[in-house]
């Protein structure tokens, strides 16, 4: 009778190719959320003003044009500093006033590719 000889067992886990592959894969996320993250919360502080906006009584009686210095003076304190005034706009309705904040930021991750953020908030502030 002859003996048979076990088979070898097979290879398990990646090999150093393949694991360079998954930490490039997982650096690229990474880069993309250190990118956005920042963006976002700037995001929650500006939907946080509009909220205060809703609140305060003061409001219903300015200007377009001071509505607008008010909301980027409440924006700086909350740590949003680079915002264009152009992307707030301020429409009259039946309702009341509308304030609609829409802006987009580019931010670049690496080399030619950039990561897009679109923003839109609104407001209605009954008269």
């Amino acid at each position: 009778m002859s003996q048979k000889l076990p088979l070898p067992a097979r290879q398990q886990g990646l090999t150093f190719l393949s694991w360079i592959f998954v930490l490039a894969i997982a650096v690229f996320f990474v880069l993309i959320g250190i990118k956005m993250v920042p963006t976002y919360l700037e995001n929650f502080a500006i939907k946080d003003v509009l909220e205060n906006v809703a609140h305060d009584r003061t409001i219903r009686d300015m200007s377009k044009r001071q509505i607008k210095e008010s909301l980027l003076k409440r924006f700086r304190i909350n740590g949003v500093y680079e915002f264009n005034r152009d992307d707030i706009h301020i429409d009259k309705t039946r309702q009341g006033r509308k304030i609609r904040v829409e802006y987009e930021v580019r931010k670049p991750v690496a080399g030619n590719v950039s990561v897009v953020m679109s923003f839109s908030d609104s407001l209605l502030i009954a008269q």
